[in-house]
């Protein structure tokens, strides 16, 4: 056992001199190099990653929205509307579906969102994301299930050009698919990056 004489001068005795206790300017210059490397390897890769998982989470929530307009119009035996919309009262007449898109039951069949038809749902809009549909605004499902009109495209695109673009293609039997090409079999066309 040490008495308190000896242990102070323990202490004393092996502390180490101040300048031993920094870094020296070595030392400091390597790990910022070492970080710096890391990170410049990372942040690109993680930017893909987060891309990719904005624009997956883009593609599900329109194939969850075709999914319950396809089951509502069986369901309640009426037409169903999905379309373009930032609101959540009224169909924007155009192919731009980032900013929102809503389902309504269609009672009378004039593809407008009208006083006492139902408003199912409303999808948020999706910043950073191209979503756009060739020629069709909106897609009308049959009480049969089947989707009327031509088939429909709708291509997902990163708005700085990051990640592969995506499509969600709704055939004429009112089921969605996905796929990383448009529905000819060739390649998607994005927006041009600004």
């Amino acid at each position: 056992m040490m008495n308190s004489y000896q242990q102070s001068f323990f202490r004393i005795k092996f502390r180490l001199p101040r300048h031993e206790r920094a870094f020296s300017l070595y030392e400091a210059l390597v790990t910022l190099t070492v970080v710096s490397t890391v990170t410049t390897i990372a942040v690109p890769s993680f930017q893909q990653l987060t891309t990719s998982q904005r624009m997956s989470g883009a593609v599900n929530s329109l194939v969850t929205a075709l999914h319950l307009a396809r089951s509502e119009t069986i369901k309640r035996g009426e037409r169903a509307v999905l379309c373009p919309s930032s609101d959540g009262r009224t169909c924007r007449n155009n192919t731009v579906w980032e900013e929102g898109y809503m389902l309504y039951i269609d009672r009378n069949g004039n593809h407008e969102f009208d006083t006492g038809e139902t408003a199912v749902r409303m999808f948020d809009a999706t910043p950073g994301l191209h979503i756009r549909s060739a020629h069709r605004d909106q897609v009308t499902y049959q009480p049969n299930g089947m989707a009327s009109g031509s088939t429909i495209t709708i291509t997902f695109c990163d708005k700085h050009g990051r990640g592969a673009p995506r499509a969600v293609i709704v055939s004429n039997s009112g089921r969605p698919r996905t796929s990383t090409r448009n529905a000819s079999g060739g390649a998607i066309s994005c927006p041009a990056v600004p």
